[in-house]
């Protein structure tokens, strides 16, 4: 039986993650989801990101980051986990210099 009652954030708290993500990711695409069973978050640059020519070094790059929490999870958690995971490849790849 799947469990009806997944968290909700206040609204401020998933503002505030997207202000940190546009701050941090500038150029980058985001989308978050959920449902019952999860939180979902996906992210990329975009062609107007400097981060496009990393490509070459991790397909992620062109594919994207995801993540997938499962309940009780919250919306801001995912999107701050998915840029967490697109700042580590960024400084993995030397920043993008």
């Amino acid at each position: 039986m799947l469990d009806r009652n997944w968290q909700t954030a206040p609204a401020t708290d998933l503002e505030a993650a997207i202000a940190e993500f546009k701050t941090t990711l500038p150029g980058w695409w985001f989308s978050v989801c959920e449902c019952q069973v999860s939180c979902d978050a996906s992210c990329a640059p975009t062609s107007e990101s400097d981060h496009i020519k990393l490509i070459p070094f991790d397909d992620r790059f062109d594919s994207g980051f995801h993540i997938d929490f499962a309940q009780p999870a919250t919306l801001a958690e995912v999107l701050r986990e998915v840029m967490r995971q697109g700042v580590a490849a960024v400084a993995a790849c030397g920043g993008g210099e």
